[in-house]
C-alpha cells in the first residue's frame, strides 16, 4: 500500500515537473527577446542579447539575415493552462502536443539583419521586408560611397498640381506595371513593386495586383499601357481615384566596373479628368557587387519624398525614428521600434520602447487614422519638434530639430 502510495507521488511529482517544461520553453523563446535589441548594435552584441539564430538565410559578406523561432508574448500562459491536462498523455515531455490537440501553431518566423556586421532591422518576415530591402540599398549605398569616386548621389525630381488641399480627394489609387527598360525585362514590374510599397507607407490605400490583373483579363487589354483611355477606365472600375504609370528608362549594370546604371519616371493622373497631377523623374549609377534594384529603390524613395512633402504626407524634415501607431486603454500613441544612428531622435534621447503620447501638444489619443497621426507629428527641415513621452509610466519631455530629408 505505502508502496504504491509512493509510486503515484514520484508520478505526480514528475508530472508536475514535466508540466513546466512547455511554459519554461515558450518563457526562453518568446519573441520578447527582441525588444533587448536597438540600433547602434554589433553581431557580437546581438548575439550576447539574444542567442545565436536557427537558420541563415542569407550571408554575402556584406547583409546578413538571421532566422529565429519564437513563440508570442504571453503563449506562457496557453502553455500553462493546458500543460496539466496534456502531461499524463505526454504532452509536455512529446513535444509539439500542444500544438497538435489545438491545432495551434507554437513558434513563428523572425528576421534579424544586419548589414557588415551591425543590426539594421529585426521582426517579423512581413513586417520588415521593405525595411530589410532598404538595408541592403543601404548597405549598398556604403560600397559605393567609400569604393569609387565619381558617383554622385542620384538626381531626382517631382512637379505636379496636386497639394495639401487636393491630396484627401486620392484616397485610393492603382500602379500599373511600368514600361521595361531595353534589354531589361521585368524591370517595369519590380519598380511598380516598389513604388506600391513606397505610397503604402505614405498611408495612400492601393489597389491590389490580383484585382488589378482580372479587370485587365476582362477588358481584354495587355498589363503593359498601350493607350492611357484603357489605364484610366481600369482605375475606374477598381475604385481607384488616381492611377500611376510610368516607364523604367534605363537598368544596366557593367559587369567589369560592377556599376549600375538607372532612370525611370513616372505619372500620376487623375482617372476622371485625366489630369497629370505628379510627374517625376530620376537617374543615378553606383558602384555596386549587386544588380541595380537597389539604385531603384533609392531613386523611387525620393521621387515620392517629393510626392509627400508636397502633399503634406511626408514632412521635408527627418529625425531619424521608426514608430508605430498602437492603441492602449482607449488611447493612441507611437510606439518607437527603431532609431537610427547618429540622427536626432537618437541624440535628443528619445529610448526605443518609448511611447510618443503628443507632439507639439497635440495629443494623438484624438486621432482616428494613421494619416491623422503623421500629420500631427510632422516636422519640416530645420524645425523643432516637443514630443511628450511615457517611459516606463513616467512623462518625459524631449525637443529635436529635425534635419534635411535626403533628396529634397
Amino acid at each position: 500500500m505505502l508502496k504504491r502510495l509512493g509510486c503515484w507521488m514520484v508520478l505526480s511529482l514528475l508530472a508536475g515537473a514535466c508540466s513546466g517544461c512547455g511554459v519554461l520553453y515558450t518563457v526562453v523563446k518568446s519573441e520578447s527577446k527582441l525588444d533587448r535589441l536597438a540600433v547602434p548594435m554589433t553581431k557580437a552584441e546581438v548575439i550576447d542579447q539574444v542567442g545565436r539564430p536557427d537558420r541563415v538565410l542569407r550571408d554575402d559578406g556584406r547583409l546578413l539575415v538571421w532566422e529565429y523561432s519564437l513563440t508570442a508574448r504571453k503563449q506562457w500562459l496557453y502553455e500553462l493552462a493546458l500543460c496539466p491536462l496534456s502531461v499524463w498523455v505526454g504532452g509536455c515531455i512529446l513535444y509539439p502536443f500542444t500544438n497538435i490537440v489545438a491545432d495551434h501553431q507554437r513558434e513563428y518566423p523572425h528576421h534579424i539583419v544586419l548589414v557588415n556586421d551591425e543590426l539594421c532591422a529585426w521582426g517579423t518576415p512581413a513586417a520588415i521586408l521593405q525595411r530589410r530591402r532598404a538595408c541592403a540599398s543601404s548597405g549598398t549605398a556604403a560600397i559605393g560611397s567609400g569604393g569609387m569616386s565619381g558617383h554622385p548621389e542620384p538626381v531626382a525630381t517631382g512637379v505636379g498640381p496636386i497639394n495639401r488641399d487636393t491630396i484627401d480627394r486620392y484616397r485610393t489609387m492603382a500602379v500599373m506595371e511600368f514600361e521595361d527598360a531595353p534589354g531589361a525585362e521585368g524591370s517595369g514590374s519590380r519598380v511598380a513593386g516598389m513604388v506600391t510599397t513606397l505610397l503604402l507607407d505614405l498611408d495612400v490605400n492601393m489597389v491590389e495586383r490580383a484585382e488589378l490583373d482580372e479587370v485587365f483579363k476582362e477588358q481584354v487589354v495587355q498589363l503593359k499601357h498601350v493607350d492611357d483611355a484603357d489605364v484610366l477606365k481600369v482605375g475606374k472600375l477598381v475604385g481607384a481615384q488616381a492611377i500611376v504609370i510610368g516607364e523604367v528608362h534605363q537598368w544596366e549594370r557593367t559587369e567589369g566596373d560592377q556599376i549600375s546604371l538607372v532612370a525611370l519616371a513616372l505619372r500620376m493622373i487623375d482617372v476622371e479628368s485625366g489630369l497629370v497631377l505628379f510627374h517625376g523623374e530620376g537617374h543615378g549609377s553606383t558602384a555596386t557587387a549587386d544588380n541595380p534594384e537597389g539604385l531603384a529603390r533609392v531613386i523611387a524613395n525620393r521621387i515620392l519624398a517629393r510626392f509627400g512633402s508636397q502633399t503634406g504626407l511626408l514632412g521635408s524634415g527627418r529625425i531619424g525614428v521608426n514608430w508605430e501607431l498602437q492603441e492602449s486603454a482607449g488611447a493612441r500613441h507611437y510606439l518607437v521600434r527603431e532609431l537610427r544612428s547618429g540622427l536626432p531622435a537618437e541624440k535628443a534621447g528619445l529610448k526605443v520602447g518609448d511611447r510618443v503620447v503628443a507632439c507639439n501638444g497635440a495629443a494623438l489619443s484624438s486621432v482616428s487614422t494613421e494619416r491623422e497621426a503623421k500629420r500631427l507629428c510632422r516636422v519640416e527641415a530645420g524645425q523643432t519638434i516637443q514630443l511628450d513621452v511615457s517611459r516606463a509610466g513616467q512623462p518625459i519631455e524631449i525637443s529635436l530639430t529635425a534635419e534635411k530629408r535626403p533628396g529634397l
